[in-house]
């Protein structure tokens, strides 16, 4: 059945007369590719600078960007960037644990059904605090994207900002 649009607004009546305007859109949701070929290098790091302070980090290559779809004859995205990387100090001090983090996304080309355009490039930075009140309860407060870079993480998705979260943990 394709879309159908009415002769006169509004539609009176209970039988609906019309005309067709296009023919009905087919969208493929899962598709076999078969057999593909992908490569990519993920490394992460810890460096120990004492047993209070670290770095640690992350970086990502992804060399496969698309697949050939025989059905649309058509190269379709992997929704996935071809770099990103992250890094995080971590301090534990006498006033509580402090992060800061840094996470750098490259642009990439999207599609998942009738959602489909670029992402990024986007570089956030975040600030962790935790502070453990005792051996049950502790507090923490979150700062992601404190520079409030308004960003897309998913076609179709929210635009993304700074968030403010706060927390409190009980552990026994």
């Amino acid at each position: 059945m394709g879309e159908y649009e009415c002769d006169a607004y509004p539609c009176s009546g209970n039988s609906v007369t019309g005309r067709a305007t296009s023919p009905p859109e087919i969208i493929l949701g899962v598709l076999n590719y078969g057999n593909v070929w992908t490569q990519g290098m993920d490394v992460a790091f810890t460096q120990i600078f004492s047993p209070k302070l670290a770095l640690t980090g992350n970086i990502s290559w992804y060399n496969t960007t698309e697949f050939y779809n025989e059905l649309t004859r058509k190269s379709d995205p992997i929704n996935a960037p071809k770099f990103k990387w992250n890094f995080n100090l971590n301090w534990d001090s006498k006033f509580g644990m402090i992060s800061c983090g840094y996470r750098h996304v490259d642009k990439f080309v999207w599609q998942d059904g009738i959602w489909s355009g670029e992402i990024g490039p986007y570089d956030l930075f975040d600030l962790h605090y935790k502070y453990k009140i005792n051996d049950y309860l502790s507090a923490s407060l979150s700062c992601l994207n404190i520079f409030n870079n308004i960003h897309r993480e998913l076609i179709g998705g929210a635009k993304m900002g700074r968030q403010i979260i706060l927390k409190m943990t009980s552990s026994f």
